[in-house]
């Protein structure tokens, strides 16, 4: 029988992907256009976005739930439409409340679309998850490294949230007429290379109390110490540099650069190794990265360290941890997918509010939220090595999982 091609629903996906890195970071793009047109001020701003936040914690653990009930393709319509709502209510409203309430549905985007995109890309390319599901930050990463220029273009943020309304609309349909894999059945388009872990039948198997809660814990370290990290940078160049505003601006470009040049090369590293071997290592250097910045702090090791951060912490990383874990417990991906996703959700709520509680206007306070990021990392590197001892047991000879590194003729 002619298997099913999946590429079409691929393409929407990373399209839909691509609108999201730009929803992501339209308010802080349009920052003083939004203050004005919902008549508050920057606090006011900081405000909506938080709402974004709790949309997200409040919708993450069920949005799987139902992902597994009604499957991936309504889930994702779901996101797409809340999507939708989120940037004609931000476009069009005149008062803070009202874009909160809007803000929310940006939250729900985010929980609904990653139980949906992720299981989704994982059923229709088994053979291929790490990779395809890397390649849906790859989307995000290009189209937020080219929107400032469109915003320095295009100052009005009215017009950009039509058209990306309206791009959003007609990606929905295309989607709507896409095929989907099935939840129970595994696919693959016969495309060359294989990446992930194969399912075998024995009674060594992963366990969801011991490597689940691993693999979900690392969904938290390599979210706080990515996200924290581009918070708080410019802070780090301004405050213990004692750097130009400019250049501690800066700072944060170099690790932009480097993550979305990290998810392409690192979606070809994953073909050729296991991601949890690409996990530890990553993590490694990053901690090395901070340890440096921490230790010997200048402007130098400190663009240095914004480059290590961005290619080696936010380049994909946090998805490879997703694909191990819907590939260890394949049953029921969505509802994993939430489990995993509000570790992210989590980090954006307690990344601020930790750095806030440490953070002063002084270099050692700095250095302490720097030093927090940095134990995130090493966390991450214990967990993974744990986790790579671990799945020794389910090799061949003793096993369930394997890492397929095969080309097909």
């Amino acid at each position: 029988m002619k298997k099913t091609n999946y590429s079409a629903m691929a393409a929407g996906l990373y399209f839909n992907f691509a609108i999201l890195g730009i929803a992501t970071i339209i308010i802080s793009q349009y920052s003083n256009w939004f203050s004005q047109a919902w008549n508050t001020d920057v606090q006011g701003v900081s405000l909506v976005l938080s709402m974004v936040g709790l949309g997200r914690i409040l919708t993450i653990l069920f949005a799987g739930v139902i992902s597994d009930k009604i499957g991936r393709k309504k889930t994702m319509m779901i996101s797409m439409l809340s999507n939708a709502l989120f940037l004609l209510g931000i476009g069009f409203v005149n008062n803070i409340v009202l874009a909160s309430i809007a803000a929310l549905f940006f939250g729900v985007t985010n929980s609904f679309g990653d139980s949906a995109a992720y299981p989704a890309m994982t059923e229709a390319f088994p053979k291929r998850a790490a990779t395809m599901n890397s390649l849906l930050k790859a989307a995000m990463s290009v189209a937020q490294f080219l929107f400032p220029f469109w915003v320095a273009a295009i100052q009005n943020a009215r017009l950009t949230v039509l058209l990306l309304a309206i791009l959003l609309i007609g990606d929905a349909v295309f989607l709507a007429s896409s095929n989907f894999a099935s939840q129970n059945e595994a696919a693959d388009t016969g495309d060359e290379t294989t990446d992930n872990v194969s399912i075998q039948t024995t009674q060594n198997k992963p366990k969801m109390a011991i490597d689940g809660t691993l693999l979900i814990m690392l969904g938290f370290t390599i979210c706080f110490t990515f996200y924290v990290f581009s918070q708080y940078a410019p802070q780090f160049g301004s405050v213990v540099l004692g750097a130009s505003a400019t250049a501690s601006r800066t700072l944060v470009s170099w690790y932009a650069m480097a993550s979305m040049i990290s998810v392409f090369l690192t979606a070809f590293i994953v073909t050729k190794t296991h991601p949890l071997n690409v996990i530890l290592v990553y993590s490694a250097v990053s901690f090395v990265a901070l340890a440096i910045m921490i230790i010997h702090p200048t402007l130098t090791t400190a663009r240095i360290g914004s480059i290590v951060i961005g290619f080696f912490g936010a380049g994909g990383l946090w998805q490879l941890g997703l694909s191990v874990l819907t590939e260890y417990f394949p049953k029921g991906r969505g509802k994993i997918t939430s489990y995993y996703s509000s570790m992210a959700a989590l980090t954006y709520f307690l990344g601020p509010l930790v750095s806030s509680m440490l953070i002063k206007d002084t270099a050692n306070s700095v250095l302490m939220v720097f030093i927090t990021v940095a134990a995130m990392a090493l966390i991450s590197i214990v967990g993974s090595t744990v986790l790579i001892l671990r799945k020794r047991n389910f090799e061949p000879s003793g096993g369930v999982l394997i890492h397929e590194q095969n080309t097909k003729n």
